[in-house]
């Protein structure tokens, strides 16, 4: 699966004009950062008493949007969850209207990462 999720991060990032890139590693950075705090915490707050009474509620928090010149979606949702006095974060990770797992995100920041590694120039021997 994890091969799967790298050639799919090549061919999104290949599609991607550097600007867009930029925008995009940028934004996972802060995703990221984020994430690691988040994704193993919960708490219970008396604060909100309104949405208390439903039993299940969700508020989109940030969403990340990108199309590269192939029309290949990505999509990213942090969310902020209530079930009655119990809060939590999450994220949803959508690939062309296909929910994926956070790996997604590491390979694209470790394909963003990675030096790009230029041809090398191939030089021809004159004889003089």
């Amino acid at each position: 699966m994890t091969s799967d999720y790298d050639t799919l991060t090549q061919e999104f990032l290949a599609g991607l004009v550097l600007e867009e890139r930029t925008k995009l590693y940028n934004d996972l950075l802060a995703l990221e950062e984020v994430h690691k705090l988040n994704q193993h915490s919960s708490y219970y707050t008396f604060k909100n008493l309104k949405r208390v009474f439903r039993r299940r509620s969700e508020r989109r928090k940030r969403t990340f949007r990108y199309i590269n010149s192939h029309n290949n979606e990505l999509l990213i949702h942090q969310i902020h969850e209530q079930h009655f006095f119990k809060n939590k974060y999450c994220i949803q990770i959508y690939f062309n209207s296909t929910e994926c797992s956070y790996i997604v995100i590491e390979q694209l920041l470790a394909t963003l990462k990675a030096p790009d590694v230029s041809p090398l120039r191939s030089f021809r021997e004159i004889a003089v």
